[in-house]
């Protein structure tokens, strides 16, 4: 049975937790937990948790039913997060289905804040993704100018929807994002939306395409900006070059180019998601001048 905790002592935990986390990293931003979710109580810690089921959109990027926690711990001790983890699993026991693969229970941690990741293990989670970030004008690798660097053109849009699908196909194989019957469709309306709205810039060579990069600012990158403090975000998206094509330097310069025009409108930072298992991206990013911000904890399903 979960401890119960008045107001006072919650605003005390909270404000314990949020101190703390701004010695750890001054990017890490103060969040307020939706108002129609549900709350745990322990000593030292509060959780506030809710299911949600994606829509066919973001069913792409995740598990269609997915379990939310958001903790707040007073010390960030171990005993503080496993007590919360512990009461968080009696309400999922009741829940969740056994088995379902459609499933996930997922907690975005600071990735600074490593003093109580040991419950994470404990409890069967693992490390699925980082959202880094890129103060502007970090340093990058020189790169080489073998190849044209563009913006992209609706004439482009066919190919690239064939490079965004099998870049969607082959994040799928890490456990993350799911491959879905209309994954086609809904990642060439992105596609077509990015190119006329966002920046979207190919790499050519010998009159072909064999990459892109995806990145948005403004108004189409606000819905990153709860979790970082500094304002506004950009968000980089989508990364892709032809297997073919790789380890001549033309992710580099797609990333340097993009990150020149990031630069230019004003944004302080930029945001992107990477899958930590992936075998091409933890080593490339950082190489690029990203650290990690968040680091994304799922367990799926969340019950076996």
């Amino acid at each position: 049975m979960a401890a119960t905790t008045g107001g006072a002592l919650m605003e005390d935990v909270v404000q314990g937790h949020y101190e703390r986390l701004a010695a750890l990293d001054p990017l890490f931003p103060v969040t307020t937990p939706p108002s129609d979710v549900s709350r745990i109580d322990v000593p030292g810690a509060v959780g506030f948790f809710s299911a949600e089921v994606s829509s066919p959109e973001v069913a792409l990027w995740a598990a269609t039913h997915r379990n939310v926690l958001r903790a707040r711990l007073r010390t960030g001790s171990p005993e503080e997060l496993g007590a919360l983890l512990d009461e968080w699993d009696k309400h999922l026991a009741e829940s969740c289905v056994p088995g379902d693969r459609d499933s996930a229970a997922i907690v975005n941690w600071p990735s600074r804040d490593s003093l109580a990741v040991r419950e994470l293990v404990f409890h069967g989670f693992a490390p699925a993704s980082v959202i880094a970030v890129r103060p502007a004008g970090r340093p990058i690798p020189a790169v080489s100018a073998a190849h044209e660097i563009r913006p992209a053109v609706e004439a482009d849009l066919p190919v690239l929807i064939e490079f965004s699908v099998s870049l969607h196909s082959h994040d799928a194989r890490y456990g993350l994002v799911t491959e879905r019957p209309n994954a086609r469709d809904v990642l060439a309306e992105e596609m077509r939306e990015a190119v006329a709205e966002g920046i979207v810039l190919v790499a050519s060579r010998g009159g072909s395409v064999v990459g892109f990069v995806e990145a948005d600012t403004g108004e189409r990158a606000s819905w990153a900006q709860g979790m970082v403090t500094a304002t506004p975000t950009a968000y980089l998206s989508k990364l892709f070059v032809l297997p073919e094509a790789r380890s001549g330097g033309i992710a580099s310069a797609l990333v340097a180019e993009v990150h020149s025009r990031i630069d230019a409108e004003g944004a302080p930072v930029t945001l992107m998601e990477h899958i930590l298992t992936n075998e091409f991206s933890t080593p490339f990013w950082y190489r690029q001048g990203y650290r990690p911000l968040w680091t994304v904890w799922q367990r799926r399903p969340v019950i076996r």
